[in-house]
């Protein structure tokens, strides 16, 4: 697994803070780093694969990945990112204790992403220009620009909470993720999360570009492909164990989705003698 350094992308490994916007050709490889990152979905959305799970992601996400974890993305439709990436080998001189905040954004867990509406992801674009252009011989302006760019992120969450069918849509999508071995009756997970099913069809298509179906059937091969590459299991045992009937079905639909056959994908994963 690639691991990102800090010498590749901080100035300088005195800073504390960098900046990276990056497109899906740059995500899609499994990877860690050496430094945090503070991420912002600005376009697209996809399934955020984290320590092997996957997690929906769409435009005004915001999570937070740390050195420990390893990741990428698997595009359903073009992700854009902005990432602010945290060297944790330097203190802030002000700020302290600031991983508890940051870990209340946690990548690791569904429920604490956040999601900012389009003039909410103004409000910080702003916050971050400031962040990165605002002169760092005062640190204590600087400091204080980050903390303000969490504390908005923090209301908008708060009010997201509150308000429309966003919000029990991030909550459907999360339940998924977590139960996609089930078979579903939709019309009854709709009434669940108090939506009518033609809004819970419509807006899950508008989220994912993927019928609920088909989405379900993403995140089984997901699953079904770390299993494969961190399982000695049979690729029959997998099948079943993904909610498939069929091997030979899965096969041909694993195929279809990651380009390579389920053998295939294990023999590249392989590690060489």
């Amino acid at each position: 697994m690639n691991t990102l350094t800090l010498a590749q992308y901080f100035d300088s490994i005195e800073s504390k803070l960098a900046i990276y916007k990056s497109d899906p050709e740059d995500n899609c490889c499994e990877h860690s780093h050496e430094f945090d990152e503070f991420v912002i979905v600005e376009e697209g959305y996809g399934l955020h694969v984290i320590n092997s799970k996957p997690i929906y992601v769409r435009k005004g996400d915001v999570f937070y990945v740390q050195r420990s974890d390893h990741h990428f993305y698997d595009e359903l439709g073009v992700l854009k990112l902005t990432n602010i990436l945290i060297n944790p080998s330097v203190e802030f001189t002000y700020l302290k204790q600031i991983d508890i905040l940051l870990k209340q954004f946690s990548a690791r867990d569904a429920n604490c992403y956040a999601w900012l509406s389009p003039a909410q992801r103004s409000e910080c674009g702003d916050l971050i220009n400031q962040i990165f252009t605002v002169n760092k011989s005062n640190p204590a302006l600087w400091e204080s620009s980050f903390f303000t760019l969490l504390t908005t992120i923090l209301k908008a969450q708060s009010i997201s909470q509150n308000s429309d069918t966003n919000y029990k849509l991030n909550k459907l999508l999360n339940y998924l993720q977590d139960n996609c071995f089930q078979d579903y009756d939709w019309n009854t997970l709709a009434n669940t999360f108090h939506l009518t099913s033609r809004t819970m069809f419509r807006h899950i298509k508008a989220a994912t570009g993927l019928t609920p179906d088909s989405y379900l059937k993403r995140l089984r091969m997901l699953s079904a492909r770390t299993k494969i590459v961190e399982t000695d299991l049979k690729i029959t045992e997998i099948a079943f164990l993904c909610g498939f009937s069929n091997s030979n079905h899965f096969s041909s639909l694993y195929k279809k989705v990651f380009g390579v056959s389920p053998s295939e994908e294990r023999k590249n994963h392989k590690p060489h003698d």
